[in-house]
């Protein structure tokens, strides 16, 4: 019988998961399903979770106190590679601009890598995002605390959009809630971050912790609402950022592009001059930028052809090339394909197994057909580009047969016939009807 890896692996899991150390069996969870189809369970981050919260500094925890907090980090997860895929998908390519400079800072300031997640969780990584509360930029600061760490914020100047300003402030306001709390729990901190530094001392002080190990576990249940949520919604953030093609993000392993920080707002005419890059080149890698005319912000991130970035850097006084953080997101791969043709998307079909069956990348797939996000429904026609010529064949269902002797017959898989189908029973076959695949042409 021939088992598909994936159910394999996932099968697995699932013993793992609703199997105690007794033998009795006990609760499971539904595993994420990734864009590329693969399934994901628990047992699986509940290690990355854990080396997670060693690099930033946690105490060791109890393996019950990492199980109540993979609960809550596993339905984030679950939101961001699911429903809000497109959303996270956004947010890892504007981070890929920020991340390097951001890494830099945050070793100045000798903190945790780790905590370039927190933009992630606070804003999506957008310089210009605006909450209902008045907070703004990356960091989310309020007016007040921005003036505190000496951002101006005036009706003709709002540092919090600056990236670099923002995230010096940012790092510095960290620091300082460090040493607040930091001999206790890192994650106070960052709990301190969203809830504030003299609610924190409340709660702690109500709660009878001072130097104890594993104190956040001790103190969640006193913490308000959002900032329960807050610090699984980071740590989620930050295993995604860890590996975001584990969790089904298609990052190239390409890195055709870089990133120049511009120390003073310019207008684009100067930068398109000084780079020998097109307003639409400019546009396409920047949307961000909309049909400004300028950089909205001092120290803003460009994002450029490699050439094109170490050309302005010497061309523009006091202009900073960054290096990719991660591999980015190739957004105009070029097509190498003999032939195309157009595929019909069925029920229970995904892009990444769609993918897999014509051998191309799921991004490539997703430029060719301007999909958004990983969605597709049933109907749906993509067309595909491949190297080796295939022809859409078909084979009538007879009397008497059985998938695993069709696909031996027509010299493929019973996973290719069973996803062209959309079948989930190799054995409900209906004698006359047709059966789909692709092959070369004779």
């Amino acid at each position: 019988m021939n088992i598909h890896p994936v159910l394999v692996k996932a099968l697995f899991c699932l013993v793992l998961i609703t199997t105690n150390v007794a033998g009795q069996v006990v609760a499971g969870t539904r595993p994420i399903i990734t864009s590329k189809g693969e399934a994901i369970f628990p047992v699986q981050v509940q290690g990355r979770l854990v080396i997670l919260l060693k690099a930033l500094g946690e105490p060791s925890w109890s393996p019950q106190e990492i199980e109540r907090m993979m609960d809550p980090v596993f339905s984030y997860l679950r939101a961001f590679t699911g429903h809000q895929y497109e959303r996270t998908l956004a947010a890892l390519q504007r981070g890929d601009k920020y991340r390097p400079m951001i890494r830099k800072q945050l070793k100045k300031h000798k903190l945790p890598r780790a905590l370039e997640a927190l933009p992630m969780a606070e804003s999506a990584f957008r310089y210009d995002a605006r909450s209902n509360q008045g907070a703004y930029g990356l960091w989310q600061f309020m007016p007040a605390s921005a003036k505190r760490y000496k951002l101006q914020v005036n009706s003709h100047l709002d540092e919090r959009a600056d990236p670099l300003r923002a995230t010096e402030a940012a790092l510095q306001y960290l620091t300082d809630i460090q040493k607040k709390f930091g001999h206790i729990s890192i994650l106070l901190s960052i709990a301190a971050y969203n809830a504030g530094e003299g609610r924190m001392q409340k709660i702690i002080g109500k709660s009878g912790i001072s130097h104890k190990a594993r104190a956040y576990s001790r103190v969640v249940r006193f913490l308000p609402k959002e900032t329960r949520g807050y610090v699984p919604e980071f740590l989620a953030a930050a295993l995604i950022l860890k590996n975001p093609d584990f969790f089904g993000f298609p990052l190239s392993n390409k890195q055709k592009h870089r990133y120049v920080q511009i120390a003073q707002a310019q207008s684009l005419n100067k930068l398109i001059n000084l780079s020998s890059v097109s307003l639409n080149t400019l546009q396409q890698l920047n949307p961000e930028l909309g049909k400004r005319s300028n950089t909205p912000t001092n120290n803003f991130i460009l994002r450029l052809p490699h050439k094109a970035a170490l050309q302005l850097n010497k061309r523009l006084p006091a202009s900073l090339v960054w290096q990719p953080a991660t591999h980015p997101i190739d957004l105009t791969p070029q097509i190498k394909a003999k032939t195309s043709l157009v595929y019909t998307v069925r029920t229970g079909n995904h892009l990444g197994g769609i993918a897999d069956i014509f051998n191309v990348g799921i991004k490539e797939l997703r430029n060719w057909n301007r999909i958004e996000a990983n969605q597709i429904k049933a109907g749906q026609r993509l067309v595909i580009h491949i190297q080796n010529p295939l022809m859409r064949k078909f084979y009538r269902i007879q009397s008497g047969d059985i998938l695993g002797l069709i696909a031996q017959k027509l010299g493929i898989s019973i996973e290719h016939l069973m996803f062209i189908n959309g079948l989930d029973n190799p054995r409900r076959l209906k004698v006359g009807s047709r059966l789909f695949y692709y092959a070369q042409q004779a």
